[in-house]
């Protein structure tokens, strides 16, 4: 991006942050992000090549640190203070989104497998125990998808396969609705009351995995 040539914080942060993309790889590395793999994978539409280019920016304006493996390799990106610092950015565009721009998601903006993957890099799961726990994920919408979030040996994943294990929670829900839970516009307990979302399991199991969806929030966090 050129710069703008004012000597103004605003158009300052506007050549830093102002390039497609930029944002949301702040925003991917929040959420806990930090190969380029998981960075490609939760941002559909991006080439390689673009991608590459923005976390070149990034390191170059102290955003992000590339860490070297001992092959000389790139093994993860950091964000570095600077890009830490953004977290209060993220919140207050956020919270200023919410309340005056965002509306229920269209049909183009519903994909089930990017839900899915932001949810799973955010969701903490070891109030459940040390026992592996499996919860299957049914969603409708306009690409409906089954997914099968896993938490063994302290570690969670996401199969989009069968994982061929016992499942100890169904959960049914549109894709839609499941977003603007996540996003906290809609709170999770009015879902539950209308039915909208449907959680099955033994009822501790329910009662455990409902109340670490609940207290769930993003890294940046959202006012309520």
């Amino acid at each position: 991006m050129d710069t703008y040539g004012q000597y103004c914080p605003v158009a300052k942060a506007a050549e830093v942050l102002g390039d497609r993309w930029t944002l949301l790889i702040i925003r991917d590395m929040h959420t806990g992000a930090a190969q380029f793999n998981d960075l490609h994978r939760g941002l559909p539409g991006i080439s390689r090549s673009v991608l590459t280019q923005r976390l070149r920016k990034l390191e170059r304006d102290g955003l992000i640190e590339r860490i070297i493996d001992g092959r000389g390799r790139t093994e993860r990106y950091d964000l570095a203070p600077p890009g830490q610092d953004l977290s209060i950015v993220l919140t207050s565009m956020t919270n200023w989104v919410n309340k005056w721009v965002m509306e229920a998601p269209t049909p183009a903006e519903m994909d089930p497998r990017l839900l899915m993957l932001w949810f799973t890099r955010v969701v903490d799961l070891t109030p459940l125990g040390d026992r592996r726990f499996v919860a299957e994920f049914d969603l409708a919408g306009p690409h409906p998808c089954r997914s099968w979030v896993v938490r063994d040996n302290q570690e969670t994943s996401l199969c989009f396969d069968d994982p061929l294990i016992d499942i100890d929670l169904f959960v049914t829900a549109d894709t839609g609705l499941l977003y603007e839970v996540f996003t906290k516009r809609i709170p999770l307990r009015k879902a539950l009351a209308e039915e909208s979302i449907e959680v099955a399991g033994d009822p501790a199991t329910t009662t455990g995995f409902l109340k670490i969806v609940e207290s769930m929030t993003l890294p940046y966090l959202v006012d309520a």
